[in-house]
């Protein structure tokens, strides 16, 4: 392919992902996708870097970041997506160079804790969180340790599962996405 033409693709390509990835996050107006839409955008995004690079996949996330915060109305869901599910996906690239599979994990582990760390405290100075453990209320004092461990557990899964998607993907999709292109 020239590099006009290049260009030109990328660009197009970003800008079809990035419309499907604020799509998927329009969907999180229905209560109970708002914490899977996030994750399902961000894998969305990762697939550019299967077609060019990790510059224009993160290119792609901070405009669907930018157009989510302005389009959707579902503060929970942006924030799960601009603070994790959004770059994770393409993060992982970079992170799969560590060698060694228990550093990676406790990477992974930590980056994630950071990032709820960080979107918990923004979220709680920009909105009242009154009712943030309602429902756990079994749990008493131990509520918020017992919400952070089973988030723990979650993206203990949500990381194994996200790994299978990405070698389906690579196996079953790129290929007829590369035919295509040829």
């Amino acid at each position: 392919m020239k590099k006009a033409n290049r260009l030109a693709f990328n660009v197009a390509f970003c800008g079809i992902v990035t419309a499907l990835a604020v799509v998927f996050m329009f969907l999180s107006i229905i209560p109970s996708f708002a914490y899977v839409v996030p994750a399902f955008a961000g894998m969305v995004i990762w697939t550019v870097t299967q077609h060019m690079n990790v510059k224009w996949a993160y290119l792609c996330y901070g405009a669907a970041c930018l157009i989510s915060i302005m389009l959707i109305p579902q503060p929970e869901a942006n924030m799960y997506f601009v603070f994790f599910f959004g770059y994770y996906p393409t993060l992982c690239i970079v992170l799969e160079k560590i060698k060694n599979k228990l550093i990676r994990f406790f990477v992974k582990l930590a980056i994630f804790n950071a990032s709820v760390i960080l979107a918990y405290n923004l979220f709680v100075l920009l909105f009242p969180l009154e009712n943030a453990l309602e429902g756990m209320e079994f749990f008493g004092d131990f509520a918020i340790y017992a919400f952070w461990g089973f988030a723990n557990i979650a993206f203990v899964i949500y990381d194994f599962a996200l790994a299978t998607l990405k070698e389906a993907y690579i196996k079953l999709i790129k290929p007829k996405i590369a035919a295509k292109l040829k």
